[in-house]
């Protein structure tokens, strides 16, 4: 089963995206923070990051480079404008973006295509 690890200081977010990725019979642990996140992995690692742009504490391009540095697919969350403005070298590492609110259908294709290229470059 594919482990899923939602970062967001929203826990109404977290929840929602919580219960989709379980509907889709993924395996999910939530953060609420950045620093969270990364002492989440380090005690159980996940096979791929959902996490939000802008949290209280540090943002989710904070810690793209630890999961890409673990062949962890990343996809970050992100408002509008928020999208609009991500002027930061670390974006170029981000395998997918999904702008807020999240369908669970678009959830689901990022996943699928997140997954299958990191299955296509081992």
């Amino acid at each position: 089963m594919t482990k899923v690890l939602v970062v967001d200081d929203d826990a109404v977010s977290r929840l929602m995206l919580s219960h989709i990725l379980a509907n889709e019979n993924y395996e999910v642990s939530e953060a609420e923070s950045a620093a969270q996140a990364l002492e989440s992995f380090a005690d159980n690692p996940t096979s791929l990051v959902v996490c939000d742009y802008h949290m209280p504490g540090g943002s989710g391009l904070e810690i793209v480079e630890h999961f890409v540095a673990q062949s962890v697919p990343f996809i970050l969350l992100t408002g509008v404008a928020e999208h609009e403005q991500l002027d930061d070298p670390r974006a170029d590492l981000v395998s997918a973006y999904l702008t807020k609110p999240v369908s669970s259908h678009d959830l689901a294709d990022a996943i699928t295509s997140v997954m299958d290229a990191a299955k296509a470059s081992t």
